[in-house]
């Protein structure tokens, strides 16, 4: 499966559920606390068994998001990859 089809797969779920009944601006604010539940996953000096099930949370979102707005998610992620291949470490030392 093609992060795009779990982009899809996602979105007809959230769609399902009557979840979409926001803005984008309300959608970023929920990725936002999803990172926030990540951290909390991470308050030790190792993170939690639920740090994994966080993150995904947080992509879920992102990719939900990604689908409504009708952007090529996999396009972008992989357009950006070279970005930041190109732009190298940018005076950061390895």
């Amino acid at each position: 499966m093609t992060i795009n089809d779990i982009a899809k797969k996602n979105y007809e779920w959230v769609e399902e559920m009557g979840w979409h009944n926001k803005t984008v601006l309300e959608a970023l604010a929920l990725v936002a606390s999803e990172v926030g539940e990540a951290i909390n996953e991470c308050r030790n000096e190792k993170p939690t068994a639920a740090f994994g099930e966080e993150l995904a949370d947080i992509i879920l979102r992102v990719l939900d998001i990604a689908h409504w707005q009708g952007i090529d998610i996999e396009a972008e992620i992989n357009n950006k990859m070279l970005i930041n291949e190109q732009r190298g470490t940018r005076g950061r030392q390895k």
